[in-house]
């Protein structure tokens, strides 16, 4: 995996990700794929996580992520001018813990992947993105940083250049269980 630090606007991961810009609302009845994994319904989430264990690091040395962890939420927002029954949007946010110990963060809005079986889930400002995908088994979750090539995270809050995590040799799809929901925070928790 690399590591490449980049001048850019990051979105404040790690303190608040609420988002104020909305540049991918998403239709009633046109979900997708996101709908199967989250219902379109206000207020709902859902969250992944892995913690790699010291033999699965042995085993795989190339590997820097030590941890990551995915949430998801349905957001509507109250209607105005340009949305008289209110916008819709998907958020996301990604967590990985590094072997180097540095935790970093991204955030963003989710929409279906044109090929119907992915959903895409990118950080704006060019920020890069994953491709999530339900796992075969109920209640796991593909995160694929291969299929994008990288994701702008943020070490900090305050910190305005961001890190792009791209896919090493054992960096490339991570396979994550849902966690419990009393563990999953609301949107508005981020």
């Amino acid at each position: 995996m690399i590591l490449r630090s980049v001048a850019a606007f990051t979105l404040s991961a790690g303190c608040s990700l609420a988002f104020s810009a909305l540049a991918q609302p998403i239709e009633p009845g046109k979900e997708g794929q996101i709908a199967r994994l989250l219902p379109p319904e206000p207020g709902t989430r859902i969250c992944f996580a892995r913690q790699y264990d010291g033999a699965h690091l042995k085993a795989h040395p190339d590997q820097q992520v030590q941890s990551i962890g995915f949430s998801l939420a349905y957001h509507a927002h109250d209607p105005d001018e340009y949305y008289p029954k209110g916008q819709r949007n998907y958020y996301f946010e990604l967590r990985a813990k590094m072997r180097s110990g540095q935790e970093l963060a991204a955030g963003g809005e989710c929409v279906p992947a044109e090929d119907g079986k992915n959903i895409h889930c990118g950080v704006e400002c060019d920020g890069g993105a994953v491709l999530i995908r339900q796992a075969a088994k109920k209640g796991q979750l593909l995160v694929d940083l291969e299929a994008t090539g990288r994701i702008r995270m943020s070490d900090g809050c305050d910190d305005e250049s961001g890190i792009d995590l791209e896919p090493g040799i054992d960096d490339k799809t991570f396979l994550l269980s849902e966690i419990p929901a009393d563990r999953c925070p609301a949107y508005e928790d981020w």
